[in-house]
């Protein structure tokens, strides 16, 4: 046994030398001392992913929930692959939450060498695959951009989720290859390819569009394929039949193709590239399955960077698998020469030294953006100011908090800290990371375009109004909108003309919107059938200038009541119920909560959708429940029993 595993330990030498060899260059620009502090991790759009790991703990072990913490409320993780999130939480019943947190957006990265290696190791065993290892590190600290995935720099702009699903990828093309030739491993592909759904939809989706290679070979492979396939689906299921039914309500962004030369051809990926050529005609002169794929790999990848354009799918996603399949293709081809010259194992571990040290003379902002985010918000100089913002929000009523954008925020730790609103005060902000999981999510951005002087104005398909303080303030007393937050001068001049000033922190000025309410009847209306242009209506509706008359989607006949006031009191206000109390018997209420078709009525008819984004309720009793779920049986709650929450 202690024989075998001596001769083992020989065989390996080389490969455990140079897997060592990267991760103490990981752990030398990714320092422990960092990652195993206990702050809150910041920088791009990482720092909001905070939220995402903070509520699902919180809800843990359900998945599905709602919040109201982001946009108008929204549905929690139907929309956004949770895998990461739900590792990170159970890791923190382990060690502090901040930490397990941190440890988790590196997970993809530290696996992508392994993964390089596993994959090159299936595919061929005549090559040495830990070559695959040592070149991954090429793409890996590649600078040349940082936000389309799959590399460091992207990594800590918050593209986490993409860089684990994108490691896996490798390793189950390899493994569908072998699996079809010999047809085995079908649970383990089923397996990985779940994992890859659950953590994001980019290499899934490419993964769809190689399988056509080798239906090339042989049709046959259909029947594994859609086995594969089929089964990953079961057991995704649970998040994916969620994802699909309700894919409807979702707020979809419009991407412009966004193409750039350099990116094709970084200088510090040239070399590597002339050899990937090399590696191309040894491939076609062989007739090289392993070196095909790869090259189809980067082909199908390059044809949807250069021209997929006006998509819900930015091109730029699909460019990382163009450049790492030229960093595979150079590993192959010299892991065959490797393995055919004496002393192999000898170059190999030259060649790990010379590429860690040639990296580490190229890199310039890597390091200086992992202390960035990884010493975590607390220790950022401006945390003071910030803090105390969140503390005075802490302090007061339950309401939604505008603020205006500005890039300026970054110095706190990430231009979104107001994002954070809910995790450090416990109340609800507008803006939120997962803009697509709210269709409520355009008016939050028309509103930003009126409050503020920089808005980043996601496209959406439609043209944002310019910087209006007085029509903001009307537009954020509908919405339900209590407080706003202004830092550049020139907004709170204008916010000085209209809201009421409740505090000062450092640049900072909170405001008031009076009369806010997030319940009220709604005596004039429209009423419009619900068509496959619903969503485009309501925004038409919302920038038309008149909002006095929302529209109703419905079928049914909604009478409008005569106007007369009427005593309506919120009772209380939770992620999944919210209880009401009014006077209006047969009055049609608005509720300035998103729309979703989980939400179920006692007490009254509905909810109906009703332009933005909201519900309407008819009150059949006093006391009105609106719960997230399944019908209700219960009667309604009598005055004892509610409490007020707010």
């Amino acid at each position: 046994m202690f024989g075998k595993l001596k001769e083992f330990i020989i065989e390996n030498l080389a490969s455990f030398i140079v897997f060592a060899l990267i991760y103490l260059y990981f752990f030398y620009i990714f320092k422990p001392s960092l990652i195993f502090l206990n702050t809150t991790v910041s920088g791009g759009d990482t720092g909001s992913h905070n939220y995402l790991f903070y509520y699902l703990k919180k809800i843990f072990p359900s998945i599905h929930a709602w919040s109201h913490d982001w946009y108008y409320g929204f549905p929690f993780l139907y929309f956004y692959p949770p895998l990461l999130y739900i590792f990170a939480v159970i890791l923190s019943y382990f060690i502090p939450d901040n930490i397990s947190f941190k440890i988790i957006t590196l997970l993809g990265t530290f696996i992508m060498p392994l993964t390089s290696f596993l994959s090159l190791k299936i595919l061929n065993k005549k090559t040495k695959a830990e070559i695959a290892g040592i070149l991954s590190l090429f793409f890996l600290f590649l600078e040349q951009y940082s936000i389309y995935g799959g590399n460091i720099p992207s990594t800590l702009a918050g593209e986490f989720s993409y860089s684990f699903s994108f490691a896996l990828f490798w390793v189950f093309i390899a493994l569908m290859k072998k699996g079809l030739e010999e047809k085995r491993f079908l649970f383990l592909n089923s397996l990985l390819l779940s994992l890859m759904v659950l953590s994001h939809p980019i290499p899934v989706i490419l993964s769809l569009i190689v399988m056509p290679f080798f239906l090339f070979f042989n049709f046959k492979n259909i029947f594994y394929i859609i086995k594969v396939y089929g089964l990953a689906f079961i057991f995704t299921s649970w998040w994916s039949l969620p994802f699909l039914f309700y894919f409807d309500y979702t707020s979809a962004m419009i991407w412009k193709k966004f193409i750039k030369l350099s990116d094709i051809f970084p200088s510090m990926l040239i070399p590597l590239q002339i050899l990937a050529l090399f590696s191309m005609v040894y491939g076609l002169l062989k007739k090289d399955k392993n070196i095909m794929l790869f090259l189809f790999i980067g082909t199908v990848s390059l044809v949807f960077y250069l021209f997929l354009d006006n998509s819900k799918i930015w091109n730029t996603r699909f460019l990382p698998f163009f450049t790492i399949s030229s960093v595979f293709l150079s590993a192959y081809f010299l892991g065959i020469i490797l393995k055919n010259i004496k002393f192999s194992s000898l170059l190999l571990i030259l060649i790990a030294v010379s590429s860690i040290l040639f990296i580490n003379y190229q890199i310039k902002y890597i390091p200086l953006w992992v202390k960035w985010n990884y010493e975590g918000f607390e220790r950022k100089e401006a945390w003071t100011e910030i803090k105390g913002v969140f503390d005075f929000l802490k302090d007061l009523p339950y309401g939604k908090v505008m603020w205006e954008y500005t890039p300026e925020y970054d110095r706190f730790g990430t231009p979104r800290v107001l994002e954070l609103i809910p995790l450090f005060s416990g109340k609800p902000t507008l803006e939120g990371l997962l803009i697509e999981s709210a269709f409520s999510a355009p008016f939050h951005f028309i509103i930003q375009a009126e409050t503020t002087l920089t808005p980043t104005t996601p496209n959406f398909g439609f043209n944002y109004p310019s910087f209006n303080m007085k029509k903001a303030v009307e537009h954020m007393r509908f919405m339900g909108i209590r407080y706003f937050i202004a830092y550049t001068d020139k907004v709170k001049k204008e916010a000085d003309k209209f809201l009421q000033v409740i505090g000062e922190i450092g640049k900072f000025k909170i405001y008031e919107i009076p009369d806010v309410k997030l319940i009220e009847p709604l005596f004039d209306f429209e009423i419009k059938k619900k068509t496959n242009k619903w969503k485009t209506e309501a925004v038409e509706w919302f920038l038309s200038g008149d909002i006095s008359k929302p529209i109703i989607f419905s079928e049914k006949e909604i009478k409008k009541q005569e106007r007369k006031n009427i005593k309506c009191q919120l009772i209380k206000f939770a992620p999944d119920e919210i209880i009401f109390y009014t006077e209006g018997i047969e009055i049609p209420h608005i509720v300035k909560v998103t729309y979703f078709p989980k939400w179920r009525v006692e007490g009254g008819k509905g909810p109906y959708l009703v332009s933005p984004s909201f519900m309407v309720v008819i009150p059949e009793k006093k006391f009105v429940k609106i719960k997230r779920g399944i019908k209700f049986t219960t009667d309604n709650p009598n005055k004892e029993e509610c409490h007020n929450e707010l």
